[in-house]
């Protein structure tokens, strides 16, 4: 059943269920994003994990659903600077930002600690934005380091990516600190071993919320059964030692560190 169920959970991780196009239109790119045809059966399995794992999460499986939380959530991030509308049946347009994602710079090697220090403004100017639909603060639902792109010559990372919702009736500080997870997750797994405490505790501070912070450190302990299949897709299959290591590791840092700004 474990090895079904992690199985499933590394299918998820990686199989879209929106094919992603770029697109010219009178000279300005747009990204294109469509539900695929072979979406619902993908979502209701990753709904069903996510519950069994304990995710937070849901994915929008309702079409209009969807495209209605993707455009809302960029018009109120980016709608300054930045078109989003919906196209035709499946489709949600947006206007090209400048950047790359982090995911990118990790995998040329090129993470830098003022990309995460990007990335946690972000986060942080985000979580500050009323939200409807919690009936509080926004959260985003998976902020990993693909669903930031970083514009190097402003120092800027701007989210991406809202398909993904936290379920309702979550206290936002809880929701908060499920983000600033799903990015540590990122860079404990993927981030090479000198480099990914540094980038962390980096991230952390440049948050500044002491209480969301405090309650990120409550969660960076392993943890067991069905949880930890979604931790190790989400650690990139670090292995159980390891991981315990560097949570260890990292627990540390924030405790002997001096207390950041609420």
């Amino acid at each position: 059943m474990s090895q079904l169920l992690a199985t499933a959970g590394s299918w998820i991780d990686r199989i879209k269920i929106n094919a992603l196009t770029r697109e010219v239109r009178d000279g300005q790119p747009l990204w294109v994003k469509r539900r695929t045809l072979s979406a619902r059966a993908i979502i209701h399995a990753a709904n069903s994990f996510f519950w069994l794992a304990g995710n937070p999460v849901v994915v929008l499986g309702q079409l209009e659903e969807w495209r209605r939380w993707e455009i809302d959530c960029f018009q109120r991030l980016h709608g300054e600077h930045f078109r989003v509308f919906a196209e035709g049946a499946h489709a949600v347009c947006a206007e090209e930002m400048p950047g790359v994602s982090l995911s990118r710079h990790l995998d040329a090697g090129a993470l830098t600690q003022a990309m995460v220090r990007a990335a946690a403004h972000e986060l942080r100017r985000a979580h500050a934005c009323e939200c409807a639909a919690f009936g509080g603060f926004w959260s985003h639902g998976d902020p990993h380091l693909g669903n930031f792109i970083y514009d190097a010559p402003h120092d800027r990372a701007r989210l991406i990516d809202f398909e993904v919702r936290h379920r309702r009736g979550i206290d936002a500080r809880e929701r908060h600190a499920d983000d600033l997870l799903v990015f540590l997750q990122d860079l404990v797994g993927r981030v090479r071993s000198e480099d990914w405490l540094p980038l962390s505790s980096a991230f952390l501070a440049a948050y500044g919320d002491s209480k969301t912070v405090a309650a990120v450190a409550r969660r960076l302990v392993r943890p067991r059964g069905i949880a930890w299949l979604w931790w190790a897709v989400r650690t990139t299959y670090l292995t159980p030692r390891d991981l315990a290591e560097r949570l260890g590791s990292l627990r540390t840092a924030l405790a002997t560190t001096a207390p950041l700004a609420s």
